[in-house]
């Protein structure tokens, strides 16, 4: 059963399913990250990484640093951890899907199925390390090792700028004073030369502010040098946009969910500023070596009771810190 298994989940076969299947929207996977190369080995040089941050990147293993000096940067290398989602199969599962290798399209529906729990386990975590490295400059995620230890695998690409606003606003805050500090923090980055397309992200304690300031604007007869209008999910002043951040994740530790931005927090991000993920080869020798977005293996389970679907997917997201300014705007 292990090699009808291993056709079913062939390269091939896996790619025919991901087409058919609907794409999974993402908020900083697909503003900030939107170059997705894959890479031919299973690290990437350091040199690859300073092309998108324009600085030399850390990497630390429960907080130690690994030095990455520029003097011998032609043998420095990077290797990124694995996504390794898995599924069951139960044997009585394997049993019916016997029944069903005679009908393609039954087969096709289970296995995208199958498909659709791994790759939305991967997609949910690599936006979550894409929302990490557009926050704070860094991939900063929880590992778990072999015997039930776990670390913390970091890569730093830099600090973010930070803008420290002269007050706080609040309901009361005059629009001007609101438009003033998004042209604020859109210079800082420009002054840095991190790009001149500017947009912004605000955290959820932050879009309550928001909304009373523009509400009170625009019921006001007071006339204003720049329009105003309110959406779904974001606002616009001027041709400025503020997206509404009220996304979470969940710590993969805990289980707890966490704020992909800090509730307090208004983020102007270079969107002319692209950040990439690599996909880098994976350490499969059914999959070649190869650097595919998921690969897909069927192993026993030690106690015999069916098989477990392995996937394996090597993702970096690396984005340039300069192109991100935050400040934390409310009490």
């Amino acid at each position: 059963m292990l090699a009808v298994l291993r056709n079913i989940f062939s390269p091939q076969a896996i790619v025919q399913s991901m087409s058919t299947m609907r794409p999974l929207a993402s908020t900083f996977k697909d503003k900030l990250f939107p170059n997705r190369p894959t890479h031919p080995l299973a690290m990437l040089g350091v040199a690859d990484l300073q092309e998108v941050t324009q600085t030399i990147p850390v990497v630390r293993r429960d907080g130690t640093p690994i030095s990455l000096g520029p003097d011998v940067l032609e043998a420095q290398f990077i290797a990124p951890l694995p996504i390794k989602p898995k599924v069951n199969v139960s044997a009585s599962e394997l049993n019916d899907l016997k029944a069903l290798l005679q009908q393609p399209q039954a087969v096709e529906a289970w296995r995208a199925r199958k498909l659709e729990k791994l790759r939305q386990t991967i997609h949910n975590t690599t936006e979550a390390i894409c929302a990490i490295v557009a926050t704070m400059g860094k991939v900063d995620w929880p590992v778990q090792l072999e015997g039930g230890n776990r670390e913390n695998y970091e890569v730093d690409y830099g600090p973010v700028l930070i803008h420290t606003p002269a007050q706080k606003i609040t309901r009361e805050t005059p629009l001007s004073v609101l438009y003033d500090l998004l042209r604020l923090m859109q210079e800082k980055i420009q002054e840095t030369g991190g790009g001149g397309k500017v947009e912004y992200m605000a955290g959820s304690d932050v879009v309550g502010v928001l909304l009373d300031i523009v509400n009170a604007s625009m019921t006001t007869t007071q006339k204003h040098p720049y329009t105003l209008e309110l959406e779904n999910d974001s606002m616009k002043i001027g041709a400025s946009k503020i997206t509404f951040m009220h996304e979470q994740y969940p710590c993969p530790i805990t289980g707890k969910w966490l704020p992909k931005l800090n509730p307090k927090t208004l983020m102007a991000v270079a969107v002319d500023q692209p950040g990439t993920i690599f996909y880098c080869a994976i350490d499969s020798i059914s999959a070649d070596n190869a650097a595919l977005p998921l690969h897909v293996v069927p192993v026993v389970k030690a106690d015999d009771t069916g098989i477990e679907l392995i996937a394996n997917t090597k993702p970096l997201p690396v984005r340039p810190s300069r192109a991100t300014c935050k400040a934390v705007v409310v009490d």
